[in-house]
């Protein structure tokens, strides 16, 4: 039957047998050694997921593997693998959240590490964890959407802003901050200084100084910072700033770190009035030939962090602007997350999590 074919036929089947042959000889039955191996590697991986999830959690085997499968549908949503999101989900059960709320956080733990420059998705948990720990007020998508908003706006990365305020949190939230004053805080700090981790620190000592009580004082001797100045009493500690600042206010009265109720204003209402009357002092220092200035960062930083303290004196504009900003910063995370899923990178994790749950639902960890 050859006679009644054309060259380009023969041709035609020629390349096809060509071609089959060397895709053929591209494959050989190690590489289907391989990619079980591959394959059985994924399972061994989900079960330790699985199995860290029972160490930490009272629900059963069969609730825990109905929660597994839902996981590669969530990491697809938010750009991870359902091992991470498993794994992260463990971490906020040891905790003590139900599995319920575990879920949610880790999918929040995972969008904050797509939104941001964390490396790792334990750093991200660890510093969700100190945040959310600080304002349990807010949720965790709300405090994301901040770091987000702000850290896309300004001179400060998000796990850089993340790494200050997990330093800071603590103590900025017993001193009546928000997390918009908090953050308003570390920007400003870190503009001159460029250290989130030093700025972390050192509002955690002006916070903790501007207290004015021997249990602040104690406080600071706990975690290794100089106290040999550190004034103990309210009044004091009121009487000197107001001095510091009386040369530079229009009434000469200075500013006062009480409200009008005589209640304590917060860290970041004191830091934003005398930032206010900081061009002010220069000025007087320079007419009067006085030092209230370093009187001033000495009294509310001490020596070794009057940096940090200068840095956000001298960026008043910038605290007030990222404090407003804060404050409109909802949805901010979600649509950073649509970019980074539309990238090559978000897509290769989708790609990832689909090789996960293809290898979930051919073979049963009993097999292996």
């Amino acid at each position: 039957g050859q006679e009644a074919r054309n060259l380009f036929d023969i041709f035609k089947d020629k390349k096809i047998y060509s071609f089959i042959g060397q895709a053929a000889s591209m494959f050989s039955f190690y590489d289907l050694i391989s990619l079980g191996r591959e394959g059985f590697q994924t399972i061994r991986e989900l079960d330790t997921a699985l199995t860290e999830m029972k160490k930490v959690s009272d629900e059963t085997t069969q609730s825990l593997k109905n929660y597994q499968s839902t996981t590669f549908d969530v990491g697809d949503a938010v750009g991870a693998t359902a091992k991470t999101i498993q794994d992260s989900t463990a971490d906020w059960m040891r905790l003590g959240e139900s599995i319920n709320e575990s879920a949610e956080s880790a999918k929040a733990s995972n969008i904050l590490l797509n939104v941001s420059e964390f490396e790792s998705i334990d750093e991200a948990t660890e510093s969700l964890v100190a945040m959310s720990q600080a304002y349990s007020e807010l949720g965790k998508m709300d405090i994301i959407d901040v770091l987000n908003n702000i850290g896309n706006n300004y001179s400060i990365a998000t796990d850089g802003l993340a790494t200050a305020l997990q330093k800071s949190a603590s103590a900025l939230k017993t001193a009546n901050n928000d997390l918009n004053s908090a953050v308003a805080l570390a920007t400003a700090g870190n503009a001159v200084v460029q250290d989130p981790d030093s700025v972390g620190a050192g509002i955690r000592t002006i916070s903790l100084r501007l207290v004015g009580t021997e249990a602040a004082k104690q406080e600071l001797e706990s975690i290794g910072e100089e106290t040999d100045d550190v004034i103990t009493t309210t009044s004091k500690l009121r009487d000197t700033i107001l001095s510091a600042t009386a040369a530079a206010t229009n009434d000469g009265k200075g500013f006062d770190i009480f409200d009008s109720n005589g209640n304590y204003k917060s860290t970041y209402e004191i830091m934003q009035g005398l930032a206010d009357l900081y061009d002010d002092i220069v000025a007087k220092d320079k007419e009067l030939g006085t030092n209230n200035l370093n009187l001033l960062l000495e009294t509310i930083a001490g020596k070794n962090r009057s940096n940090i303290a200068a840095s956000i004196l001298q960026n008043g504009e910038m605290l007030r602007s990222v404090y407003q900003d804060a404050q409109n910063s909802s949805g901010s995370a979600q649509k950073e997350l649509d970019s980074y899923l539309d990238s090559i990178d978000g897509r290769m994790t989708q790609l990832e999590n689909c090789a996960q749950e293809f290898w979930y639902k051919v073979i049963d960890s009993d097999t292996i």
